[in-house]
């Protein structure tokens, strides 16, 4: 049975920072939440969840409720986990890119940001929103909640899970004994979530994703050093610029290795806390796996060399595309960038270690960087949204990217920066030179809106709004402005790329006139060639991030690279050469390529599939999709 409360206004405002928590305090107590809410939320309650949210987003509360449900059924059946007490959850839309947040000291708790998800180099899988981040966060909840008898006994002690506070520090050692794997490092956390949510989600995720396996194929290929558990959690790891990703990125591969060389159950019993197992997250590695972290740690790394060594050679069974750097070090993470030829400057948007991050003009000629504007809340391998206007020099950009965006502006020939729109939640920009307008993407309650910007861009016109999952990101318009691309994410995680004619869509007709399905492989950054006749992009869709070319016409797409790590975000040049990202163990470089058309790219193997190959019984894991809940 479910329990309905709370009523209120519209839910406006631009409250940030705290306000999880001040929502969660005044929602605590059900006779509060009964009265009409001052912040314009309401409630639904069961046995086992209190799911609260700002009223907007009503329409998502059956699909959040059934996503849990199916989530917990199985963390039931997976861990024995019995909660101690109902999960609350909280629904809010205070960021533009969707996310989610877990705890389970004091109490259980989940917060969600119900923005779309980015999905940046695949960095997330193309699975459902609320799907993927339920199951993954769940698990850490899991992971705290979890008690044996001694636990309950340290419970009943100090009367409840015991948060470790600063100021008292003797509270992490009452942690410890009501919470134990609170402690563990935060790759454990993360990449024993990630490894779980992968399977969970029927084989969708980073413990069989290409960037994962690009990432450590670079680094074999660079002769980069592997982190060992301590410099990791330190913060030493190699590739700097991945900054906290890099706890997800290690810590899932290490749990993907140990199913592979041990057994999927093996790991399943090192995150459970059964009776006899051992406090310690180290401890429990040893009576499980016969072996210290360390040395099992140092296995996997000489592992890891063999298995990407063979995909190298895999991939080098057909030519190397050869690429020309056009800076002679890796600059991190880049968004979308615009070349100038004419006097070889490259702009766009910069994220790299030991520098804040910034749009600015990198002169492929003597390496020369001119830092135009600073970025607040860059993402971390989005950057930023940037489009240019190549007429006046104006680069066009997006602050607050992990908030409320705003749309920027700054002169790359004086520095001159202005606000455009402020808390406008635009995105995915890209400039029409038919009218010097732009389009945009604007996320706002966990949907999304195409919207056209007129020039001098100071409001925006709402064009069309999608349903809930269906999401255009990677804009782009042909030369003469009359047609627009993107790459769609649907509901069910399907990803397409699409073209529309721009003067249909803005009348309200958003049927398009070409698509291409890449399943689950998400396309990105496809750009329009100079004479409008093809779109070139890259996607995973054969294993490696390859530069594709889509023929908008037959609807014909080829691989035009073969690629030893990846390449990414093409920009076409006047004599059909492509300016492209080329991934290094150390982060992207601008690069140029020649495309040709390829009848063959080799596969390479992925360490995931491995797995499910060796131990098929990871392929039952899968939790049922929330509609069949």
């Amino acid at each position: 049975p479910l329990s309905y409360g709370g009523a209120g206004d519209d839910g406006r405002g631009g409250m940030r920072g705290c306000l999880a928590c001040l929502v969660l305090a005044l929602t605590s107590n059900p006779a509060v939440a009964d009265e009409a809410s001052p912040l314009g939320m309401s409630y639904v309650e069961t046995k086992d969840l209190r799911l609260v949210y700002f009223d907007p987003l009503a329409y998502l509360t059956p699909h959040a409720v059934r996503t849990f449900t199916g989530s917990l059924a199985w963390q039931r059946r997976m861990f024995g986990w019995a909660p101690t007490e109902p999960v609350t959850i909280l629904l809010k839309d205070l960021a533009d890119y969707g996310g989610a947040s877990a705890t389970s000291m004091p109490r259980n708790k989940l917060i969600f940001d119900v923005a779309p998800l980015s999905h940046a180099f695949e960095t997330y899988p193309a699975s459902e929103r609320l799907y993927s981040l339920m199951n993954h966060e769940l698990i850490h909840v899991v992971q705290g909640d979890l008690a044996n008898e001694d636990d309950r006994r340290w419970r009943r002690f100090f009367q409840g899970k015991v948060h470790a506070q600063p100021e008292h520090p003797e509270t992490l050692l009452y942690s410890y004994l009501t919470v134990p794997r609170f402690v563990a490092p935060r790759w454990y956390i993360e990449g024993s979530a990630v490894f779980m949510e992968t399977w969970m989600g029927g084989g969708l995720g980073r413990a069989q994703g290409g960037y994962d396996e690009m990432v450590f194929r670079a680094m074999v290929r660079d002769d980069a050093p592997f982190p060992d558990p301590l410099g990791l959690e330190s913060g030493s790891a190699p590739g700097d610029f991945q900054g906290g990703a890099n706890a997800y990125l290690y810590g899932t591969r290490f749990f993907t290795w140990l199913a592979y060389a041990y057994s999927p159950q093996q790991v399943v019993t090192w995150i459970r806390r059964d009776d006899d197992s051992e406090r310690h997250y180290a401890d429990q590695f040893r009576k499980v796996f016969g072996l210290p972290i360390e040395r099992a740690w140092q296995d996997w790394i000489a592992f890891e060399r063999g298995f990407q060594q063979r995909n190298l050679d895999a991939v080098r069974m057909h030519p190397i595309t050869p690429h020309r750097d056009l800076v002679a070090a890796p600059m991190g993470s880049i968004s979308r960038i615009h070349f100038d030829e004419a006097s070889g400057v490259l702009y766009g948007a910069f994220r790299y270690s030991g520098v804040v991050e910034y749009v600015g003009a990198v002169s492929t000629r003597d390496g020369s960087v001119r830092r135009l504007a600073d970025i607040k809340r860059a993402m971390l391998f989005r950057v930023a949204s940037f489009a240019y206007d190549p007429a006046t020099g104006t680069a066009f950009f997006t602050n607050d990217n992990l908030a409320l965006r705003d749309l920027m502006a700054v002169d790359v020939g004086t520095g001159e920066e202005r606000v455009l729109l402020e808390d406008a939640r635009i995105g995915e920009v890209v400039f029409n030179p038919a009218d010097r307008s732009l389009l945009g993407v604007r996320h706002q309650n966990g949907l999304a809106t195409l919207v056209r910007i007129p020039h001098p861009y100071d409001r925006w016109q709402d064009v069309h709004t999608f349903p809930y999952g269906v999401v255009p990101y990677d804009l782009d318009l042909s030369p003469d402005g009359g047609r627009l691309s993107a790459s769609m994410s649907e509901v069910n995680g399907d990803q397409f790329l699409r073209v529309w004619e721009l003067a249909r869509v803005l009348a309200g007709d958003v049927k398009p006139i070409a698509e291409f399905r890449f399943g689950q492989s998400v396309p990105e950054s496809f750009v329009f060639s100079r004479d409008g006749r093809y779109l070139y992009g890259s996607s995973y869709y054969t294993g490696v991030s390859n530069i594709f070319r889509f023929e908008v016409a037959t609807g014909e797409i080829e691989a035009v690279s073969n690629a030893e790590s990846g390449f990414f975000r093409p920009v076409p040049l006047a004599d059909g050469r492509l300016v492209v990202l080329t991934f290094t163990s150390k982060g992207f470089v601008p690069a140029i390529i020649e495309p040709h058309p390829l009848k063959d790219v080799s596969a390479i193997a992925f360490l995931g599939t491995e797995v499910a190959e060796k131990y098929p019984v990871v392929k039952t894991w899968q939790v049922p999709p929330p509609g069949t809940v």
